[in-house]
């Protein structure tokens, strides 16, 4: 918890110091920062096809490259297997196999066994365990954790033991069995249980789960049933660091009862006074802010496979619906690395309800099962034999219910779920939000809201570790920002507050942004407006402020489909011209984003700029691809440069090469410019010089310009041509003075990788630097400082950027297929603070 010195800090406005990340239950032994092994298992008959489950949804969106640090093993559903050709005996063997397989679940053991021997294999010292499952496979992985909590996770290379590990776990008395240890003497034989001695001869130490995350768990495995859990599966799951929980609030089906924590309650029976689970807050719609609890079970609007997915068609794996992004959520704050996802859901999405006690399934509600009766008395009958004609669920004090149900659109008359409330009553899914608000389990949005308005009020210092455990995750960063902006928004929110908020954004979600995906951030001009008031004694704070969270970003154009290599604006700034890797060239209408396509190879082009078709014959000559074009002033000559060495002047109207190519580069030219009297040409080389040549000779003025001690990818003449410009792999842009052939001043630094392109604004006052650490700044040429801050929102390396004709606008081309026009006068602005 952060001392009272950090939470002082707060309130004054102060620097505020970033909490040490890690899990916050005193009782989990893990770091949130280390390798992460991750176990899906899904329902019954899912498996990876058109109806996808949110458990192969998950699964996708789990990172899984070499630097994300994670490992991950997917098992479809019981009674779902690949299946041999039909004209083999083993076909027909197959099909009988899958139908008893459905009915009895007798590859229940067989997949339990296949995810704990792929852990054994794959575990090392301090990994994270994270199990994800859905129905009969949330079950499976309850059993799984209860196993190695009980007999250990073996050692790799002892598989031959698993079966007997198995067997040992399962047997409900091998916790009472005692053996002696080895070398011990009589007197201490009963000091470990047959368990217990086999956990410690052959399983690594100390292993525990990390995370449980379960769609609704049923309580039958396959038709026929069992007599009895298996152990650990239903004692409140406290082997494990975190247990998630999702049921579904319109399920009545008989085979598909939930598996609560405790079997039939949310808390333990025997200990009425158990309060351990239930709300820590009378009212969570402005909770107290507090560590992440160590288990949660969360009602959600739908039937079985509505809350775990595969009732509809899922192709693209993208239905994001609130049972998966509560889970994601949760198990991203808690250390698993996800992608974001891409879209947020609209009012009608939130609950999708498809029946699932159909006609066929009635005669199974008439029959005499023995089931769980969730009584809520502490006395009451646990079990019954009566048959369940199609009785709704019960939700249990502890329980949560999840705010999509009063976020939707559907529950004003449309939508009463089925669950029975506690005290059944009727009145209480209308007055959810209003009168039952400590039953409500926050949307992540809604709770980072909350938290950041505690943040400014009464408790900072909690609401503060609470924070930034929520920006871990993939999400989470982006809620917390909103959650900034939107208390900024509320006319409520007084100056002091305000400033507090301001700074705690700088100092710790800035330091998260800084390490995570870039956010979508608002504008620059609204938000400015917002923080007017607070400028007063605070305008380096404020400043900072906007550089890092507001967006210069006037308008994003999409159309090409691979990278985009070179931009630029038309002389009177109403079009911006493109050039890709997609072999495209697209002239775009700042207005209306209307454009032209064409093709491109190892030769130049003219293009008619409104009729978007070539003018005349290709004009050839360089021997490699051609790496940049410029025309002269005047339009009637064009420069070009290649990967052969040579830079080629041309003529427009004759459509011919002039004179013969500039030799003297030792490595590809990459970038070629006329000066503004078209006397003179520059070229970069990635032989880490700069050349100056006399345009109607093709000789080269003066020695090589160096200084660059990488490739140089771009250069540029200043408007008045007594300049030069020069971008390099070195991370560096160099200034240099034309008639004296030398550098001007000390390089340029900032960028945190190859500078790729740079320009000269109109005036010459400013630079603008394009870069592959994903960002475009602007320079003082005079001081050679960075103005502000610098422009973020391309998601990969920037390869051109160029100013417009008036000064005003900058226009970024980037490896992530977009182009960027930025607002200079915005951001100067908020440099000049």
């Amino acid at each position: 918890m952060l001392n009272q010195a950090k939470a002082n800090a707060t309130k004054n406005c102060a620097p505020i110091d970033d909490p040490a990340e890690g899990p916050k239950n005193n009782q989990c032994p893990h770091s949130m920062n280390g390798r992460n092994l991750v176990v899906c298992i899904d329902g019954t008959a899912n498996q990876f096809g058109e109806k996808n489950t949110n458990v192969i949804e998950l699964y996708n969106l789990i990172l899984k490259e070499d630097e994300h640090n994670q490992r991950t093993w997917y098992n479809s559903g019981i009674g779902t297997y690949a299946r041999p050709s039909w004209k083999s005996f083993k076909f027909y063997r197959q099909v009988i196999s899958h139908k008893i397989d459905l009915a009895i679940a007798w590859n229940f053991e067989k997949t339990i066994l296949a995810a704990y021997r792929w852990l054994s294999d794959n575990y090392q010292s301090g990994d994270c365990i994270y199990l994800f499952g859905f129905s009969r496979g949330a079950y499976q992985v309850r059993t799984l954790s209860a196993m190695i909590d009980k007999v250990g996770l073996i050692y790799k290379g002892n598989e031959s033991q698993i079966p007997f590990a198995y067997e040992l776990y399962s047997d409900p008395k091998s916790h009472l069995r005692k053996a002696a240890q080895v070398g011990s003497s009589q007197k201490q034989e009963k000091t470990m249980t047959m368990a217990e001695r086999f956990k410690n001869a052959f399983s690594y130490k100390d292993v525990k789960v990390h995370f449980v995350g379960a769609w609704d768990t049923v309580s039958s495995i396959g038709i026929a049933g069992g007599k009895s859990m298996l152990p650990g599966t239903i004692d409140g799951m406290k082997h494990v660091c975190y247990f998630r929980h999702a049921l579904a609030l319109d399920e009545r089906r008989v085979k598909f009862l939930p598996e609560f924590a405790y079997g039939g309650s949310a808390t333990a029976p025997t200990k009425p006074e158990n309060k351990e689970f239930l709300p820590e807050s009378t009212n969570p719609l402005h909770p107290t802010p507090s560590t992440h609890p160590r288990m949660l079970e969360v009602w959600f609007a739908g039937t079985h496979s509505d809350i775990g997915g595969g009732n509809v068609v899922n192709v693209g794996m993208d239905r994001s619906r609130p049972p998966l992004r509560w889970m994601v959520f949760e198990a991203g704050t808690l250390g698993l690395r996800t992608a974001p996802f891409e879209r947020e859901l609209a009012p009608n999405e939130q609950i999708q309800i498809k029946e699932s006690l159909t006609t066929l399934w009635w005669p199974l509600e008439t029959l005499f099962f023995k089931r769980l009766t969730y009584t809520r008395r502490v006395e009451g009958k646990e079990t019954t034999h009566k048959p369940h004609l199609g009785f709704p669920r019960k939700i249990h004090p502890g329980q949560k219910i999840h705010s999509s149900l009063t976020l939707t659109d559907k529950t004003n008359g449309e939508y009463t779920p089925k669950a029975r409330p506690l005290d059944d009553n009727p009145g209480f899914w209308t007055e959810a939000r209003t009168k039952h608000s400590e039953w409500l389990e926050l949307d992540l949005y809604e709770y980072a809201e909350t938290l950041v308005k505690y943040l400014i009020t009464e408790s900072p210092g909690i609401a503060l570790q609470t924070l930034c455990q929520t920006m871990m995750s993939a999400d989470g960063l982006q809620a917390v920002y909103d959650g900034v902006i939107k208390v900024l928004k509320d006319r409520h929110t007084q100056t002091e507050e305000k400033c507090r908020l301001l700074q705690a954004a700088v100092d710790i979600v800035g330091r998260r942004a800084r390490q995570s995906r870039p956010l979508e951030l608002g504008s620059l001009t609204e938000i400015r407006d917002l923080v007017s008031d607070v400028r007063e004694g605070n305008k380096k704070l404020v400043q900072q402020f906007l550089g890092q969270f507001t967006d210069c970003c006037i308008f994003v154009m999409n159309g090409h489909t691979r990278w985009i290599t070179s931009v630029a604006f038309s002389p009177d700034g109403a079009r911006i011209v493109s050039g890709s890797s997609d072999k495209t060239i697209r002239i775009w209408d700042v207005e209306t984003g209307n454009q032209f396509r064409a093709s491109a190879d190892k030769t130049v082009w003219i293009w008619d700029a409104v009729m978007g078709k070539p003018v005349g014959e290709p004009l050839r000559g360089h021997t490699d691809w051609v790496t940049s074009v410029a025309f002269s002033p005047d339009g009637g000559r064009i420069v070009s440069g290649s990967g052969d060495k040579t830079i080629r002047i041309w003529d427009v109207e004759m459509g011919n090469q002039v004179g013969e190519p500039f030799r003297g580069h030792t490595g590809y030219v990459w970038s070629v410019a006329f000066s503004p009297d078209e006397n003179l040409v520059v070229s970069g080389s990635w032989d880490e010089t700069v050349r100056i040549w006399e345009a109607a000779t093709g000789k080269p003025v003066g020695e090589p310009l160096r200084g660059h001690t990488d490739r140089v990818q771009s250069v540029a003449f200043s408007p008045d041509g007594n300049r030069i410009v020069s971008g390099s792999v070195d991370e560096t842009i160099r200034i240099w003075d034309v008639e004296m052939g030398n550098q001007v001043g000390e390089p340029f630094r900032g960028h945190t990788g190859p500078v790729s392109s740079v320009a000269f604004s109109p005036d010459g006052k400013w630079l603008v630097s394009g870069s592959a650490d994903e960002t475009v700044r602007i320079w003082d040429v005079e001081t050679g400082k960075p103005v502000g801050y610098p422009l973020r929102g391309h998601t990969d390396l920037v390869n051109s950027v160029a100013f417009s004709p008036d000064g005003r606008r900058i226009v970024s081309g980037s490896h992530d297929m977009t182009i960027r026009i930025w607002d200079v006068e915005a951001a100067v602005a908020v440099a000049r603070l």
